[in-house]
């Protein structure tokens, strides 16, 4: 099965589970809101635990590919952290988030490819 085929069919099935833009989210999207929350904060926690330990891995063997893979898990901190005050803060939620989250999800992707490629 082509995988287009599969996105589509997959993107047709999200759209149909979408509530009408205006209506108040059910009372079951809103139960799991709080777990959703808690998930981003272990992930945005968990890459800050990755970059410390790149960092000390880096300190020990100098290699320059263990510092991409620093800065990438950095980043990916850093958009998990957006993501949740996305979602917490009111007034945080702007049109041009979604720009930018692709566009760490990018740079974190970019980044881990040279720290694989790049020699030295």
């Amino acid at each position: 099965m082509p995988v287009w085929l599969l996105l589509s069919w997959l993107m047709r099935q999200v759209e149909s589970g979408i509530d009408e833009i205006g209506e108040e989210p059910t009372a079951e999207v809103k139960s799991y809101e709080p777990i959703e929350q808690a998930i981003k904060i272990g992930i945005a926690a968990f890459s800050v635990l990755l970059l410390g330990l790149s960092i000390s891995a880096y300190r020990k063997t100098a290699l320059k590919g263990i510092v991409y893979a620093a800065v990438a898990f950095g980043l990916f901190a850093v958009q998990m952290f957006f993501d949740y005050l996305g979602d917490a803060v009111e007034g945080f939620d702007a049109p041009f988030n979604d720009i930018i989250f692709m566009g760490i999800t990018l740079a974190i992707l970019v980044l881990f490819f040279m720290a694989i490629v790049r020699k030295g």
